[in-house]
């Protein structure tokens, strides 16, 4: 029944420590990036986890052991409390009695084993502890309940009361203190069927017993019975030891049964012998009979005390002691010897069997620890020599394969897996080896020192050699050039020499190798080659040999065993290279070495410098931003803190020296002085450049809404927040960089005495130092009104900026002008109109506030120069942007205009007639003129009225007007090209306000025509191939008719007629029918060929006064008037093409 119970608790223990396990290790795995673990530690530490549980799995059976013992301390608490309430003395006085006599039995024990047996006395005899009823002991010794031990010449009889007092513990607790490892050799319960209680011959009741016993001595002892039958007889019985004993710890009925019916056999036929010779002898057959009458119960006893459910005694002997009858009666005698046999019995089995420990113990704990570290580091010694056993083969099995390698591939296949094996020795050298090859058989260094100088052998062979002698077979070629053959490849040829001998030195004096660097040009050896039948292919062969050189690179100058990878130099060789070297492009100056020195030794210290950080408390957020960023070390605080006085250490050690790869020795010292002008020259370069390139990085952030651009302006212009005054004062304080105190208080007093008058003679005045950065921010430093400016450059630079209107106060108030009239038009009831009327005043070419302010920061932009001219554009952006938003709506206004007042009256007037659309409708002349007249048609008048500010005509072209004014607008390209269509159309036309063209036709001899007549207008032009003359000719003429057509008149055939064309366009369309050649800038040969089966052409030549006469109004056909000036998107204006002034041939229809 208790095993079924076991099984669901250990179940149930199971499922929680699993639980718990699973929990731990998920909150593990999720905290471990948390706490900086690395994958490979995570997984370490789940391993380490999922042992745990393991080991925790195998030791749920103890632990359910352990549960079920503290599951029994309740019935023994209940017990403890019991036996102490009824050994609860009357008084106090009986109590503190009870506890004295405790100490002092104990110190009677001590004392007495020690005189006995000297420091021995522990383990020098068996320790018996006998337990039953008062009665019961006296039976068999008198004294041992009053005194608790006895001492015979074969073991120390100690005794304790069934019931188990206080104290009886107490005592029990002194043994345990006095025999730690042993407290007892054995225990003996005595029984007797005199027993007045019953229940204390009940198996339960004595395994309940013996099991408080082995608690209090946390020792449990083998256990033997010893049943005292009462004897009448007046002669004592023989000092004999009757009983069984057996050292095994099962037990069975039938067993126990067979043997107490022998023993009661072998006693029957003993004690009628004795009652033979004396009938007074009956202690044999009165046990005998005994026995058979309890067999039954005898034997039950033993097997239910030794399978209790308290706990399982080893119970290894029943024994047997007639005692006298009338003993039963308490009585005082002395001590009896006759029972010496059975305590030599019990004291000499007892040495067979051995007892256990109970509960926890250190020393039991400890043992098994040791014990198991034992076991761990034994196996864990077979697992490291199996591994360092393989790790031995594999190293033995790399070099042999190095050995043997008979062509380059298996060299180069070899020589990869060995240094794979070092490499991973190395790896566990540094790193640490892993924990299955330690256990104190780790032989990685051993390997390692092994296995390098056949590395070394198989490289220098393999690798180096070929790779030196390609390096100089390099170095002999660039020694056999000329110095004009590698000049004429510039630095490229000289660099690359200067490289390959790098190397080369790299390779004899590995304390300079770089392992990229040498890599990379080990690679650019190309060698080892490939062979040409190789079974690797060739992108596996350079995988392989990149890898091989790279290790061989890393591992350059390696010493294990005093063998190192290194190589001869030729010194010849070098010497020969390096002169080369040197007098193509000269010893390179290492100051820039030092200089580079000093600004990394700097770097770290400065942080790179933000807008954000440049401003302070002042923000940009919504003006201007910027990505870049200041080097830390081109900054004021960096040159006064650092920077200056590492260039003043450097230039006073004088310790520059050359280059290494050119030079074995140091170069010559440098001038100090001129050290440090250098190094400040190129630093105070660099510092400029810095920060020219972070302000020509910013960028203005546009608001293409009204209201915005006033939010803006208004954060721009006010003195106190504006971050452009932020950035500027941050300006001037970086551009002082350099400045001592006393050049700049110099330069102050000399600028006091110019404005007064004192110290005009030039060469009394003090002269002051040069401001290092004055030049380079000379213009940002002009525009803030610095004395720096004054204080670098002189009278003649002060006097230009106090000459120049230009300053940031002056630009913040033409920003704050800007921004109250943005704010008027905002505030009025229709700003877009407000804003119209501002604008079209502006394009009209009238002067205004807003002009002004514009042409004022282009001005302001345009003094920054070229250096700085992105920070320019951040100055002008602002107003740009005003100008934009205002000008946007006038644009659009414009256009309406436009579109109303002339595109639509223009279609109205010339949509669908000839020359505008392909017509029999002719357009009207007069109509034609009040548009296009040059000065006073309807368009030449709108574009002088509305558009005065935005095109101009140069001559007879128009063009977009140059100015600031235009930034805002993007000028139609189509309207522009118009323009000039009807322009130079109408200088032609209506040359003097009516249309009227003058020109002249003469005729030209072709073969097969004989007779040709034009017929234009009123007038006929007649050729019959007579002398050629010029006929002059007017169109449009003055006959109401206008009817146009050609007749010839062939060799062969008669008279004919074609190309007829009517109304006052017809001479237009008849040309339109012509293909034209041109001969010079006034004659035109005109062909036609009306027939097209003769093929025969008609061929007469014009000439016009002006232009190209009436051709002129070709440019007209499909011409349609554009519907807008200004377009959407780009700011910039547009520019008329010159390609519509071209006067190219007119082509006529075929």
């Amino acid at each position: 029944m208790n095993e079924r119970k076991a099984r669901p608790a250990g179940l149930f223990i199971g499922l929680a420590v699993a639980i718990i396990f699973l929990a731990f290790a998920i909150m593990l795995w999720i905290r471990g990036p948390h706490l900086g673990w690395s994958a490979e530690q995570r997984i370490i530490v789940e391993l380490a986890v999922l042992s745990g549980f393991l080991v925790s799995m195998l030791l749920i059976k103890y632990l359910e052991l352990v549960i079920t013992w503290v599951a029994s301390l309740g019935v023994m608490m209940k017990t403890r409390h019991y036996d102490a309430n009824a050994s609860k003395a009357p008084s106090a006085t009986g109590t503190a009695a009870t506890a004295a006599m405790t100490i002092s039995r104990h110190e009677a024990l001590r004392d007495a084993l020690r005189d006995r047996h000297g420091w021995r006395w522990r383990y020098r005899e068996r320790w018996i502890l006998i337990t039953g009823t008062e009665q019961l002991v006296n039976c068999l010794s008198p004294t041992l309940v009053s005194t608790s031990f006895a001492l015979t010449t074969e073991a120390v009889l100690l005794y304790v009361s069934d019931k188990l007092s206080a104290t009886d513990k107490d005592w029990l607790s002194q043994i345990r203190r006095l025999r730690r490892r042993r407290p007892i050799d054995s225990v003996v319960a005595l029984t007797s069927d005199t027993e007045s209680d019953p229940t204390l011959l009940a198996p339960e009741s004595l395994a309940q017993r013996l099991t408080r016993i082995g608690r209090a001595l946390r020792w449990a002892a083998p256990v033997y019975l010893l049943d005292l039958s009462p004897l009448e007889s007046d002669a004592p019985a023989p000092d004999e030891a009757i009983g069984l004993t057996w050292a095994g710890t099962r037990i069975q009925t039938n067993g126990i049964k067979a043997s107490l019916s022998a023993l009661a056999m072998n006693l029957a036929d003993a004690g009628v012998v004795r009652l033979g010779i004396d009938p007074a002898q009956r202690s044999a057959a009165a046990i005998s009979q005994h026995i058979v009458r309890m067999q039954g119960a005898l034997s039950a006893r033993i097997c239910q005390t030794a399978a209790s459910q308290f706990w399982r005694h080893a119970v290894h002997g029943m024994l047997f002691a007639p005692i006298d009858a009338a003993a039963m009666v308490p009585h005082v005698a002395p001590v009896r010897t006759q029972h010496a046999k059975l305590w030599q019995l019990v004291a000499s089995h007892c040495r067979k069997v051995h007892g256990r420990r109970v509960g926890f113990s250190m020393s039991s704990a400890t043992a098994w620890l040791v014990t198991g570290a034992l076991f761990v580091w034994i196996l864990g010694m077979n697992l490291s020599g199996l591994h360092n056993r393989a790790t031995i083969r594999s190293a033995e099995a790399a070099l042999e394969q190095s050995r043997q390698a008979s062509d380059r591939t298996e060299q180069m296949l070899a020589l990869n897996n060995l240094g794979r094996e070092i490499d991973t020795l190395e790896v566990r050298e540094q790193q640490g080896a892993p924990w299955s090859t330690r256990f104190g058989v780790n032989r990685d260094g051993a390997i390692l020192n092994a296995m390098w100088p056949g590395y070394v052998s198989a490289a220098q062979a393999f690798l180096m050699t070929p790779v030196r002698h390609a390096l100089e077979a390099k170095l002999m070629h660039l020694a056999s050039l000329s110095d004009a053959e590698i000049a004429d490849k510039g630095n490229v040829q000289a660099d690359a020499a200067h490289d390959t001998l790098e190397t080369y030195l790299m390779l004899a004096n590995p304390a300079r190798a770089k392992t990229a660097f040498l890599k990379d040009q080990l690679m650019d050896t190309e060698e080892p080659v490939r062979p040409n039948h190789s079974e690797l292919s060739p992108g596996a062969w350079a995988d392989l040999r990149s890898q091989t050189l790279a290790f061989m690179a890393a591992h350059l100058g390696t010493s294990r065993g005093g063998v190192s990878l290194t190589a001869p130099v030729d010194q010849s060789l070098v010497a020969s290279t390096r002169q080369t070297i040197v007098s193509v492009r000269g010893i390179q100056n290492s100051t820039d070495a030092l200089y580079e020195k000093i600004l990394d030794d700097a770097r770290a210290k400065y942080p790179p410098v933000t807008l954000t950080s440049l401003l302070g408390d002042t923000t940009s957020h919504g003006l201007f931003t910027t990505s870049e960023t200041v080097p830390g070390v081109f900054t004021r605080a960096a040159f006064e803190e650092r920077i200056s006085r590492a260039i003043d250490d450097a230039s006073a050690r004088q310790n520059v020296t050359g280059d290494w790869v050119l030079s074995d020795t140091k170069g010559n010292e440098a001038n100090a002085s001129a050290l440090k002008a250098e190094l400040r020259q190129r630093y105070f370069d660099d510092y400029a450049r810095a920060w020219e390139n972070f302000l020509n990085s910013l960028r203005w952030q546009p608001a293409p809404s009204l209201t915005g651009t006033v939010d803006q302006l208004l954060l721009l212009g006010d003195p106190q927040r504006s971050p452009m005054v932020a950035l500027m004062n941050a300006i001037n304080y970086q551009a002082s960089a350099g400045v001592t105190s006393q050049s700049l208080a110099a330069g102050l007093l000399d600028r006091a005495q110019q404005l007064v008058g004192h110290d005009k003679d030039p060469s009394k005045r003090e002269q002051t130092t040069v401001v290092p950065l004055a030049s380079a921010f000379g213009p940002i430093l002009r525009l803030t009104g610095s004395d720096l400016v004054g204080a670098g450059n002189g009278a003649s630079a002060l006097h230009a900026a106090g000459g120049s209107d230009l300053s940031l106060s002056r630009y913040l108030e033409r920003v704050t002008a800007m921004r109250l009239k943005l704010q008027q038009m905002v505030s009025a009831p229709d700003p877009d109109a407000m804003s119209r009327v501002a604008a079209q005043a502006v394009l009209q070419g009238k002067t205004s506030e807003i002009a002004d302010s514009r042409d004022y920061a282009s001005r302001v932009a345009a003094s920054l120069g070229g250096q700085w001219a992105g920070f320019g554009a951040v100055l002008q952006a602002p107003l740009d942007q005003a100008w934009q938003v205002v000008v946007q709506p006038a644009a659009a206004s414009l256009n309406d205009i436009w579109r109303d007042a002339v595109v639509v009256k223009w279609n109205k007037a010339f949509g669908g007639r000839y020359p505008f659309a392909d017509s029999d409708n002719d357009a009207s002349l007069p109509e034609m003129a009040r548009f296009m007249r040059p000065d006073s048609g309807v368009i030449a008048q709108f574009v002088a009225t509305q558009l005065a500010g935005v095109v101009e005509r140069q001559g007879d072209r128009w063009v977009a007007a140059q100015g600031p004014n235009q930034g805002g607008l993007a000028l139609n390209p189509e309207f522009v090209n118009g323009l000039n269509r009807l322009t130079w159309a109408a200088n032609v036309l209506f040359p003097s306000g009516d249309a009227h063209v003058r020109f002249d036709l003469r005729g030209v001899p072709t073969p097969g025509i004989t007779d040709v007549r034009f017929v234009l207008s009123d007038r006929d032009f007649h050729y019959f191939n007579q002398k050629e003359e010029w006929m002059p000719f007017e169109w449009p003429g003055q006959t109401l008719e206008n009817v146009t057509h050609v007749e010839w008149q062939t060799a062969q055939g008669g008279l004919r007629s074609a190309l007829d064309a009517r109304g006052r366009f017809g001479l237009i369309r008849l040309l339109e029918r012509a293909q034209v050649e041109q001969q010079d800038s006034a004659r035109y040969v005109l062909t036609w060929t009306p027939d097209q089966a003769a093929g025969t052409p008609l061929r007469v030549q014009m000439r016009s006064e002006a232009g190209a006469g009436p051709l002129e109004v070709l440019q007209l056909r499909h011409f349609a008037l554009p519907a807008r000036i200004f377009t959407a998107g780009s700011m910039k204006p547009a520019t008329a093409t010159r390609a519509a002034s071209e006067r190219a041939p007119h082509t006529g229809a075929q």
